[in-house]
């Protein structure tokens, strides 16, 4: 895959994980299009989905980690595609080890609590924030 090529396409895959964030951040205070509740119904072991994020606790981590995730994806479109589409192999690198990093801390919290399914959800997450940045062609100099 050409650097441009890998460029646009982490920037398609950001915006739209922006508006997904927002969504996602959203629903610690409404889910208008039922998506968190389709996405705790299989994320978590509950079972309840939206319901069951009930406590003003639970809904605080929800925007919390919405907003997280909605800055992650700031990095992605701005600092990462960029450096990409420019061969810069220090934002590569970095982007490489953020989102493994992301992996580990979120698979063993969410397999530590018992919520294995997510685990596969955030392999499949993984492939598709990184596939456009382990594809794309580098140069034999570097």
């Amino acid at each position: 895959m050409s650097p441009k090529a890998a460029a646009r396409t982490m920037r398609i895959i950001g915006w739209i994980s922006i508006i997904t964030a927002i969504l996602f951040a959203w629903g610690s205070v409404s889910d208008p299009t039922g998506g968190n509740n389709l996405f705790l119904t299989y994320a978590a072991s509950g079972g309840q989905g939206i319901a069951g994020i009930a406590t003003q606790e639970a809904k605080l981590t929800l925007a919390i980690a919405g907003g997280l995730f909605g800055g992650l994806m700031g990095y992605y479109v701005f600092i990462s595609a960029p450096g990409i589409e420019q061969g810069n192999d220090l934002i590569r690198r970095g982007t490489i080890y953020a989102f493994l990093i992301w992996f580990v801390i979120d698979s063993s919290a969410s397999f530590g609590t018992g919520n294995p399914s997510n685990v596969i959800l955030n392999v499949a997450i993984l492939l598709l924030y990184l596939g456009p940045v382990m594809l794309v062609r580098r140069d034999s100099a570097e």
